[in-house]
């Protein structure tokens, strides 16, 4: 089987099998089921990143000026 059986949470650092990671749709950070921020109807790394998907940049909205 091709690839790693198991691999690290980049939040808590703890060694976990590869299917117990999620990967992060902002960032593609791979978290552990423990570690995982759910919000929005997804898996994040953190609370940032969610709040981030939710809201996005502001960049191109700035307002027009009279």
């Amino acid at each position: 089987m091709p690839g790693e059986l198991s691999l690290e949470c980049s939040e808590c650092g703890r060694t976990v099998p590869a299917w117990l990671l999620l990967t992060c749709p902002m960032c593609a950070r791979s978290v552990c089921v423990k570690c995982a921020h759910f919000n929005y109807g997804r898996y994040f790394c953190g609370p940032g990143c969610a709040v981030y998907f939710f809201y996005g940049d502001s960049e191109g909205e700035e307002p027009e000026e009279p």
